[in-house]
């Protein structure tokens, strides 16, 4: 396995490379890794929770603790996981991940107490932490050098798809075959994304990566790459920007399906809304792809930030009708396609690729942190007001603090490099 891995080259992609090693080959596998991992380990929790209240007894605001646990862990693993990403060992981590998110998922299948639920998504937060974009992006950019930015794209056109696919697909199970045999099969699947992908594909310690450029954060020395962006402006900017997106689009993805159906909206519709919004991921996506060399980062983050805020006041106006629905969809999905891409190329643009794996670790951990906090935060507001109106209004005010930080941090990342 060693020499395997030593004949990896991020530019060997001639005929004499094997199909298995090429970067291309790398990209696309493991971007099908993220769309199965995200749509069923990330996105499916909401749907598993009025089985469980019903069968267990326990309150959502119990339920959403233990998925906030499990996202705060998430979150204080990211800067560790960045550094050993750095030094190489993507595969032994997203492999080890994949394999034990598919042992706690079955646990799951079999949970009885309430305490044992929180042991599990810790666990699985621990999981994500290595097996999702961020993981994947320090892979990425370690293969593509200085083509980071269009392997990003291609890795996250396809990952806007797995709303669609995870959401419905165990929506599908836990009405044929219950929500336990559900995470069963969940479990298989994921194991098999372990083994058939990450393991597979996955380069090892061989491989060295491509130098992408010169970084503001590089002026700073011979001090760690963490230590230099963090006195880079821009870092602190971006920690506001993706720290705030974080809180409110956790806090919409595991309240949006409750909310509607606060509303009397029928499932069949919230369904079709929840599958839209990956499309409209895609769509944004394949926009940005075809326009990128008209876009800056900036106004690619303008638009972003402008939407989202927008997006969340329409549903605290209280639409409920489905075109109202739709248009909220295509709003909120463009936007949420595109800021997993404006999160993968604001670190080295804003503050440098050097140790690109650590640093999006460290701007990561307070995103996640608040992404713990946002399903938690939603459950208790909306206990303590009795209606959605005031959360979402809560969150448009949220959105509108992280797009103050983005402008921020484009402002001072253009100082630093004045």
């Amino acid at each position: 396995m060693a020499r395997d891995e030593a004949s990896f080259s991020t530019t060997a992609t001639g005929p004499g490379t094997p199909w298995r090693k090429r970067p291309s080959t790398i990209l696309w596998v493991l971007s099908l890794g993220q769309l199965i991992t995200w749509g069923l380990v990330y996105y499916t929790f909401p749907l598993f929770g009025v089985p469980m209240e019903r069968e267990l007894g326990w309150s959502r605001d119990q339920l959403y603790g233990a998925l906030s646990a499990g996202l705060l862990v998430a979150g204080l693993c990211s800067i560790p996981v960045g550094a050993w990403i750095d030094r190489g060992h993507g595969r032994l981590l997203m492999t080890g991940g994949s394999v034990l998110a598919a042992a706690l998922l079955l646990l799951w299948s079999q949970i009885q107490t309430l305490p044992m639920l929180y042991v599990l998504w810790i666990g699985l937060g621990a999981c994500q932490s290595v097996t999702l974009y961020e993981p994947a992006f320090a892979v990425i950019t370690r293969v593509y050098g200085p083509r980071y930015k269009q392997a990003i794209l291609i890795m996250t056109f396809l990952g806007g798809l797995a709303s669609t696919f995870g959401i419905p697909f165990a929506q599908l199970l836990i009405e044929r075959i219950s929500w336990r045999p559900t995470l069963e099969a969940m479990a298989a699947i994921i194991l098999a994304v372990g083994i058939f992908i990450h393991w597979l594909f996955v380069p090892g310690p061989g491989e060295k990566p491509l130098p992408i450029g010169e970084s503001p954060a590089a002026g700073a020395g011979r001090k760690s790459p963490l230590a230099a962006a963090v006195r880079v402006p821009a870092f602190w900017g971006l920690v506001i920007a993706f720290a705030g997106y974080g809180l409110a689009f956790s806090a919409m993805s595991f309240h949006l399906i409750p909310l509607l159906a606060e509303r009397k909206v029928e499932m069949g519709v919230i369904m079709a809304i929840i599958a839209l919004i990956g499309p409209m991921q895609v769509v944004g996506r394949v926009l940005l792809m075809a326009g990128q060399r008209h876009v800056t980062t900036v106004q690619l983050g303008a638009g972003i930030y402008f939407a989202f805020p927008i997006s969340m006041a329409m549903l605290a106006l209280g639409i409920s009708d489905v075109y109202g629905l739709i248009l909220f969809a295509i709003l909120y999905g463009v936007a949420n396609g595109l800021i997993t891409i404006l999160r993968g190329m604001a670190v080295p643009e804003f503050i440098g690729p050097e140790g690109y794996g650590v640093v999006s670790g460290a701007l990561t951990m307070p995103t996640n942190v608040m992404r713990a906090a946002g399903p938690l935060l939603g459950a208790f507001a909306w206990s303590f007001f009795g209606d959605y109106t005031p959360v979402l209004w809560g969150l448009s005010a949220i959105m509108l603090v992280a797009a103050a930080g983005f402008a921020a941090a484009a402002l001072l990342s253009r100082r630093s490099t004045a």
